[in-house]
């Protein structure tokens, strides 16, 4: 089964992946995964303060996530 994943950039520059249907927590937050720090609770607000990454961006966290085992499907 595909993950839905969108990759993300936040104001400072930080890219990750958002996991929109996993849910993290009963706080309503949802999975998030990056280069430093991994697999992290994302606040759904958080994530609608970010910008879409490009593919550039978030290229090499596509690939470490894929040599983990994850099989995206990119939203």
């Amino acid at each position: 089964m595909k993950t839905k994943t969108k990759f993300l950039v936040h104001e400072k520059g930080d890219v990750y992946a958002y996991f929109p249907d996993d849910f993290a927590d009963h706080f309503n937050n949802r999975q998030s995964y990056s280069h430093i720090g991994q697999h992290s609770a994302c606040s759904p607000d958080y994530a609608a303060e970010s910008r879409p990454a490009t593919i550039q961006e978030y290229s090499d966290l596509k690939t470490e996530l894929e040599s983990v085992g994850y099989d995206l499907e990119i939203i």
